[in-house]
């Protein structure tokens, strides 16, 4: 054999091996090394505003309801068409994920980690569609039979983004290396949840390190439709695809767009601004995409409300 068709098919088998190393899941590998910073200054928080559930460990924040504005606003910057209008909203209090859903609480309850970042269970868990995350929640639910576990809304995610509706770009401010894991700092892979600065209610990584699904429909012009109480896009649509989902995905083929908010570790700093939004087909896994619970418990907690964001 020539030497030229001996360097032909090692060249080529190089790039067979590392075609199957780039698809395969990443377990294997260490996390690669990026500037990590172990400390931040955390606000302090009442234990009274913090939750945690008994057999996950998944810790929730309380989040005061109020008012503000959502969208595009002259507090942000190179926003896309679906962030307009900005429009005044209004929400009642719930509890927020203080992070992501990690691997280790989605093994617990799932089963299985379908994560491509299978580095550990502190890493937030990726490669789920929306069903995915909704069977997740579903799951969570049947252990007590209440429903008190949710998706959030895109308000509720952008509020609590927003440090409890505060004029911010970012989560937790103007600046976004303190607070986000995104293609400038990530090292091209997700990182340990709350390695980054929590934003002013205590919660980490709404900016970056991975999109997180919202319970809402992704519909372009949705802020020309929300109502100003508590509002959640689902068109007639949406209520026929969830009721009747195995029959149209088999037959039909339809997949909805549901909505994906804050970025990721793969994507620029525009894109984990917090009034940034995307929509997704519903049964797409990507591993950029995880997701972040509410929690909506039949009883409010009885303490002082803060000042209302300003």
């Amino acid at each position: 054999m020539r030497i030229q068709d001996i360097l032909a098919v090692l060249l080529i088998g190089g790039f067979v091996v590392a075609a199957i190393l780039a698809g395969q899941r990443q377990e294997d590998r260490p996390s690669p090394l990026v500037d990590r910073v172990p400390e931040w200054d955390v606000p302090v928080i009442p234990p009274e505003r913090i939750w945690v559930d008994p057999d996950t460990a998944m810790e929730f924040i309380w989040v005061d309801g109020g008012c503000f504005e959502m969208g595009c606003g002259p507090w942000t910057s190179s926003c896309y068409d679906d962030e307009y209008p900005v429009h005044q909203v209004c929400l009642d209090g719930f509890w927020m994920g203080r992070f992501p859903v990690t691997q280790g609480q989605w093994l617990q309850v799932a089963g299985e980690n379908p994560s491509h970042f299978a580095f550990g269970g502190d890493y937030p868990v990726e490669s789920i569609s929306w069903h995915d995350a909704r069977g997740f929640v579903q799951s969570l639910n049947a252990r007590g039979g209440e429903e008190v576990f949710h998706l959030p809304t895109e308000a509720q995610w952008e509020y609590a983004c927003r440090s409890g509706g505060k004029p911010e770009k970012y989560s937790g401010g103007k600046d976004v290396e303190p607070f986000a894991w995104h293609r400038g700092n990530s090292g091209f892979s997700t990182q340990p949840v709350g390695s980054r600065r929590p934003n002013g209610l205590g919660i980490y990584d709404m900016s970056g390190n991975v999109f997180e699904w919202v319970r809402d429909e992704y519909v372009e012009d949705a802020y020309q439709r929300h109502g100003v109480h508590n509002p959640l896009m689902e068109t007639p649509l949406g209520l026929t695809y969830d009721r009747y989902l195995p029959l149209l995905e088999k037959y039909v083929g339809v997949t909805l767009r549901r909505v994906i908010r804050g970025g990721s570790w793969q994507h620029p700093p525009v894109s984990v601004r917090c009034s940034h939004r995307l929509g997704l087909q519903a049964g797409a896994r990507r591993n950029t995409v995880g997701v972040r619970l509410i929690l909506e418990l039949p009883w409010q907690p009885d303490f002082p409300s803060p000042e209302p964001a300003r």
